[in-house]
């Protein structure tokens, strides 16, 4: 039976630290670090991430302010709003949350934030610093699984590692940051299966990583016994929240697993608030 890996309390371990750290830069600079988020029209899913940002902001001492932008907001005046917040020397980050509206490019938007200010790691500089092994603020999903795993004591150098899943916020990031830390990678894709042969790479995985957005997918017929499994995928199947893992079952073959809810979500929201003193 694997070890259920807690969330949670790695997330609050994370936190109290950054609390800590901003109490006192605090008392030197006289004002708090300040993460504006800027969503555009509603969402219910980018409602329930703001809340979640809102409540850990409160809790470390970070000012959290909602900018919520009407449904028929233009890219441009979506890209003058993020120019205006660069200029404001009291906000120290920003957060566009997703989903957007299908006129405006979310990698677009992304880009016009200062670096310094992107509170996600994942403007082109900042995905850039990984490559050169000098990322100081990272991508926040594979911000997560990387502390989770350095929690649990896993050792990476030389380990197969296998991600399923190639998004530029989370698969490709993390494979570099996974190739920094000297494991071996092979990340899997839709062309992966369409050829068949996804599982053939799964089941030679030390450390398996799914992010793709489809409940239940990864079976325990899929991964070798005693091997790591790392939940990203979060999906609503009826009333219900369930990960990208077959996880009762998978559970039996795994020495450490993930559980959705409670595993990689709370530690990606640490992730953005040490992205957010880092930046402060």
């Amino acid at each position: 039976m694997a070890k259920c890996v807690n969330g949670r309390a790695i997330a609050k371990s994370s936190n109290d630290k950054v609390r800590d750290e901003i109490q006192l830069r605090r008392a030197k600079k006289g004002r708090s670090p300040k993460l504006v988020s800027l969503s555009v029209g509603y969402s219910e899913d980018a409602e329930i991430y703001m809340n979640m940002q809102k409540k850990v902001s409160d809790y470390v001492g970070v000012e959290f302010v909602s900018q919520k932008l009407s449904a028929d907001t233009s890219q441009d005046e979506l890209i003058e709003q993020i120019k205006k917040l660069n200029l404001d020397s009291t906000v120290t980050s920003i957060i566009v949350q997703k989903p957007l509206p299908e006129n405006i490019d979310h990698n677009i938007a992304v880009s016009s934030i200062l670096p310094e200010k992107d509170a996600e790691g994942i403007t082109p500089y900042n995905l850039g610093r990984i490559f050169r092994k000098e990322a100081d603020i990272v991508p926040c999903t594979p911000g997560a699984v990387m502390k989770i795993l350095k929690s649990c004591n896993v050792d990476l150098y030389g380990k197969e590692v296998v991600i399923i899943g190639h998004s530029a916020i989370v698969g490709k990031p993390l494979s570099l940051m996974m190739l920094n830390e000297t494991a071996t990678v092979t990340v899997c894709h839709v062309g992966t299966a369409e050829k068949g042969n996804i599982i053939a790479h799964t089941r030679k995985a030390d450390i398996l990583i799914v992010a793709v957005g489809k409940a239940a997918m990864v079976k325990p017929d899929w991964i070798k016994e005693g091997a790591v499994v790392i939940d990203v995928g979060i999906n609503k199947v009826e009333d219900k929240i369930q990960g990208d893992v077959d996880f009762l079952e998978t559970e039996k073959k795994a020495s450490i697993i993930t559980p959705v809810p409670g595993g990689v979500g709370p530690v990606t929201v640490s992730i953005l608030m040490r992205n957010v003193l880092r930046a402060y």
